[in-house]
């Protein structure tokens, strides 16, 4: 094996380093581009938020639903209460 020999091998290798590093890369490129898309797309991001919504729901109507009726209930009080006033006031 010549001088010339391991300098190729090591250039080849170095080469092979750097390719496996192109990749790497790319890949935590496309990953970090993956998560901004996720973020900015906000239907998507409602859409979690809603689901989120109901499931807190859910749980809350599942343990306690006097408290989740007394809430809707004071609710249409005051829907109905500004309803009333509305038409009063005019």
């Amino acid at each position: 094996m010549t001088a010339d020999d391991s300098n190729l091998s090591h250039k080849e290798r170095q080469l092979g380093e750097i390719r496996s590093d192109i990749e790497s890369t790319r890949e935590k490129l496309a990953q970090t581009l993956d998560a901004i898309e996720d973020k900015l797309n906000v239907p998507k991001q409602a859409q979690a938020v809603l689901g989120r919504g109901r499931d807190v729901l859910d749980r809350t109507l599942k343990d306690n639903p006097v408290a989740v009726y007394a809430a809707a209930g004071g609710v249409a009080l005051v829907t109905a209460g500004l309803v009333v006033w509305r038409i009063v006031r005019r």
